[in-house]
């Protein structure tokens, strides 16, 4: 079973940043309910899972460091494009405040120390990177963090296949098994102003979002997913990318006449569940977070 001694990710990372395992952290109880995976008879070759924090400080700690490593992931993705593109953690102490990027820092160089906090009204404060924030980021994340109190973290860049299949203005179609993430918990905002300016419009984005859907195209412009964990909303961005890639392949299959065949109402509802749920999200991320953490461990700086 897991162990009983709390471990922050400070031991786990210290000097060598030793990556976390199933035996480094204790963990969430039941939160893989609805993973299937097979382990020993006895029940101790388990799942890592989030650990339980023995400080406001610590769980503080944790989230900024895999926030950090986000931006690294990203990088690695592809997803940086100038000053475009953002990732907001709400802060575990005062959900008021989201720490969030620096303005014109490249996705690749970000540490956690260059992580900046700020409050309700964009202002920069003490406790983190003294930076300043890109306007249209806080924009669109204040009043996605206002207006969705579960929401902790949300990704929003201005990848190529998802702005390239944005200019539809159509949700993903359940054609394939990974698209079913994403049945039923997509929404589309059909509007094109230009940059975003006004927290009205981030309102408005809000609104399309809905009050239970974790991801967004938003026409013309990209996509932004969220989640409960910076690890679920940043693997449903690469995801969700990739599903834009995928059915731009499809429809353009699909030119020459050939059908496309879809997944059937039932068979995606029990897929969805099974496949898009929070904790295999933040089980998928950290394939990604251990090869930042191996390959740029300065990234914990």
């Amino acid at each position: 079973m897991a162990p009983s001694t709390i471990l922050t990710e400070d031991d786990m990372h210290d000097k060598q940043k030793v990556k976390p395992s199933a035996g480094d952290i204790p963990t969430q109880d039941n939160f893989f309910e609805d993973v299937h995976f097979l382990g020993d008879k006895d029940g101790k070759v388990v799942i890592r899972s989030p650990p339980k924090f023995a400080s406001v400080d610590d769980e503080r700690a944790y989230k900024k460091r895999h926030l950090a490593a986000a931006f690294r992931v990203f990088a690695r993705q592809g997803f940086d494009e100038g000053v475009a593109g953002h990732i907001s953690l709400r802060d575990p102490e005062n959900p008021e405040h989201f720490w969030i990027n620096p303005l014109s820092k490249h996705f690749s160089q970000i540490r956690v120390s260059d992580l900046v906090l700020v409050n309700e009204k964009g202002e920069v404060l003490p406790g983190g990177g003294q930076y300043p924030i890109n306007g249209p980021a806080f924009a669109i994340h204040s009043e996605i963090h206002k207006a969705r109190p579960d929401v902790n973290a949300a990704c929003h860049a201005h990848s190529v296949y998802g702005k390239a299949f944005s200019c539809f203005g159509r949700p993903i179609e359940p054609l394939y098994q990974d698209a079913l993430r994403f049945y039923n918990d997509l929404s589309v905002y059909n509007a094109y102003g230009g940059t975003v300016i006004s927290t009205e419009e981030g309102r408005r984005i809000a609104e399309a979002l809905g009050p239970k859907n974790r991801s967004i195209i938003l026409r013309n412009h990209g996509i932004i997913t969220c989640g409960g964990t910076v690890d679920e909303a940043a693997f449903l961005f690469i995801a969700l990318d990739r599903c834009c890639h995928s059915q731009l392949l499809a429809n353009a299959a699909a030119g020459p006449g050939w059908e496309k065949i879809y997944i059937d109402e039932e068979t995606a509802v029990m897929t969805h569940k099974k496949s898009g749920n929070p904790s295999k999200m933040w089980l998928a991320f950290q394939p990604y977070y251990d090869q930042v953490a191996a390959e740029t461990p300065e990234v914990f700086d």
